[in-house]
Order: C-alpha cells, then sequence, then structure tokens
C-alpha cells in the first residue's frame, strides 16, 4: 500500500479512521497499481503513525469502544459534530463547548488569571456543571491564577 494524501471522511473531524494504538485519526488516499482508491476499506489494515492494526472506522464503532473502556466520549470531543451534544458523555457538553472550555482555559492560565469552573462558566455562559464535568474529565486543573 502506498499512501498518497488525506481525504475528509466519517468522523466529524474530517477523518475516515482511529488507530486504538496510538490514539490518531487519520485519513488516506492509496495506490493499488496504478488506481488511487479514495475511499478507505478494510484493505486499510495499519495505521501510518504507528503500525497499529486495531482500526475503527466510523463514530458509532468508536462509542462501542469507549464505552467497552470505561472512556468518556468528550475526550474525542472532536470527533463528533461541533453543535449537538457528545453522544453518551456525562458532561452534556457539545464539541464546541469543550473547544472554548479548552482554549479558555489554556489562554487565562498563560494570563496567570484564575482558572476555575465558575469562571469559565461565567465567562462563556455555560452551565457551571458542564464545565465542572468537563474539566473533570479531561482534567484540567484549576487554579487561582499565581502558579
Amino acid at each position: 500500500m502506498n499512501i498518497t494524501s488525506v481525504k475528509a471522511g466519517s468522523f466529524a473531524n474530517g477523518f475516515n479512521c482511529f488507530c486504538t494504538n496510538c490514539g490518531r485519526f487519520f485519513s488516506v488516499q492509496f495506490l493499488e497499481g496504478d488506481v488511487v482508491i479514495t475511499e478507505p476499506t478494510d484493505e486499510v489494515e495499519y495505521c501510518p503513525h504507528c503500525g497499529g492494526d486495531v482500526l475503527i472506522f466510523g463514530a458509532e464503532v468508536l462509542l462501542a469502544h469507549l464505552a467497552d473502556h470505561d472512556t468518556d466520549p468528550v475526550n474525542f470531543y472532536h470527533a463528533f459534530p461541533p453543535d449537538e451534544p457528545i453522544p453518551n458523555s456525562r458532561t452534556g457538553a457539545t464539541p464546541k463547548q469543550v473547544e472554548w472550555i479548552v482554549g479558555c482555559a489554556i489562554s487565562d492560565r498563560q494570563k496567570k488569571l484564575p482558572v476555575t469552573a465558575e469562571s469559565l462558566a461565567a465567562q462563556l455562559g455555560y452551565s457551571k456543571d458542564v464545565v465542572t464535568k468537563v474539566f473533570e474529565e479531561l482534567h484540567i486543573p484549576e487554579t487561582g491564577g499565581a502558579e
């Protein structure tokens, strides 16, 4: 298999495959002789990043895999539609909310501002409960600002 490029796909983040070994999403186009294959098929057997051979090809299968491993899907928020609650997540957040929460936490931490679920909930207009659960699942530590 000769990988030629990446292609948008079946997960909301634009990728077609997820490697359970390295945790990366990817899509490929590959050559079979002189023919370019543009859709990943069962012929994609290995992750081009790590060589792992347990690949997932869709969000429903990813959700089942995460449930089997007792992992909240919020950890893979980019794989789901941005404006819909993340399926099976105990947070109740949408991927767009998670992205804003993470971005604001990073920004406030860089500015040496307090990073708390309460301050980010007020800043973003989100439920404190949602922000608290995202903090817990993504292991975002609260700070007082002076680290």
